[in-house]
């Protein structure tokens, strides 16, 4: 049987600085003139909102089956997927992978998702 990502939710301000879980890399608000600035370290599986994805792995890829997708057919997936984004990052399946899930306050509806796993 396969495990589904690990989920946590944080209810604070959506680009919270988030780190990985793995090494400690700041993968978001790691630059102090540029808070959206994506540093990306081994462990990231991806990094994402509610309108995009910022950040793609190939590992991520190959386990959502998306590898030699456009940008565009990617698209079309997740929001034809329940729960855009965040219910599409719910199916990842690669083993002790984590999922950071940061929301604005309400009446915000919008949210960052963050995916980690050890590296292979």
């Amino acid at each position: 049987m396969t495990n589904a990502i690990q989920r946590t939710e944080l209810r604070t301000f959506y680009y919270t600085p988030v780190h990985c879980p793995f090494c400690g890399t700041r993968v978001m608000g790691a630059d102090p003139v540029d808070e959206t600035l994506i540093t990306a370290c081994p462990h990231t599986l991806f990094i994402a909102h509610d309108t995009a994805f910022e950040y793609r792995s190939e590992r991520f890829d190959r386990n959502l089956d998306l590898h030699g997708l456009s940008d565009q057919e990617v698209e079309e997936r997740w929001r034809g997927e329940a729960g855009g984004v965040d219910g599409f990052t719910n199916q990842v399946t690669l083993a002790d992978a984590i999922k950071v899930a940061a929301y604005a306050p309400e009446p915000s509806p919008y949210g960052s998702y963050y995916g980690f796993a050890p590296t292979e």
